[in-house]
């Protein structure tokens, strides 16, 4: 039996799976300890939308999730109507749940630890699992996210996660994606669980030749 030479073996070495990070690990499993049927919450939403010179269009929902189902409360300050709960929920069931338990999904399947400026760890995932990010196409591939994470209390969690598209994207031949960025926000909430209590999403580009932008403030305010 010949010895293996020392880069071959140096080579087999590189190439093994990184170490394992038990923050991360952690993190992860905190978030799948907080599935979207252990939580409830209302939420506002506010939307504003401009295409091309025309005036801002501005849009406001109210919403409450219970841990089965999103129902719309208000819309546009009026109570909402048997067809608007039931087009939202048509909506609202192609589409994963905003939520803490979300940053499993996102940081599952690993991501590259740093230190920011002021010394707070970071998690950074170039290109997000499929399905994760949804604008009538999906665009998960193409997006970046880190994650800052407070280690201040027992438990380390993520108290920001912003994700955004890594460079514009043309589809559907008279689409492009300009850019799109999102912003969430996670407190302790009860019992010490991390919840989602603030999101922001902008996106901007054109389609058919015309330019548009939209941008979507949500507050969530947890009710267990």
């Amino acid at each position: 039996m010949r010895a293996i030479p020392f880069l071959a073996l140096l080579a087999l070495t590189a190439a093994g799976p990184p170490p394992a990070d038990p923050m991360l690990a952690q993190i992860v499993a905190g978030a799948r300890a907080v599935p979207p049927s252990s939580i409830a919450f209302e939420r506002s939403v506010r939307t504003v939308a401009q295409e091309g010179t025309a005036a801002p269009e501005t849009q406001v929902r109210t919403d409450r999730w219970d841990g089965k189902q999103l129902t719309p409360l208000t819309i546009g300050g009026k109570p909402a109507t048997p067809e608007d709960v039931a087009r939202i929920r048509k909506a609202a069931a192609t589409r994963p749940l905003a939520g803490y338990h979300r940053i499993a999904d996102y940081l599952g399947r690993g991501a590259r630890r740093s230190t920011n400026a002021q010394g707070r760890i970071v998690y950074r995932v170039e290109g997000l699992p499929k399905g994760s990010i949804d604008v009538g196409k999906d665009i998960s591939a193409n997006v970046v996210a880190e994650a800052l994470v407070d280690t201040s209390g027992a438990v380390p969690f993520v108290s920001r996660l912003r994700m955004v598209l890594s460079k514009p994207l043309s589809f559907f031949l008279v689409a492009k994606l300009d850019t799109f960025e999102v912003i969430n926000d996670y407190r302790l909430g009860p019992g010490g669980r991390p919840a989602l209590v603030r999101q922001t999403q902008s996106l901007a580009g054109a389609q058919m030749g015309k330019a548009g932008s939209t941008r979507t403030e949500t507050t969530y305010s947890p009710i267990r």
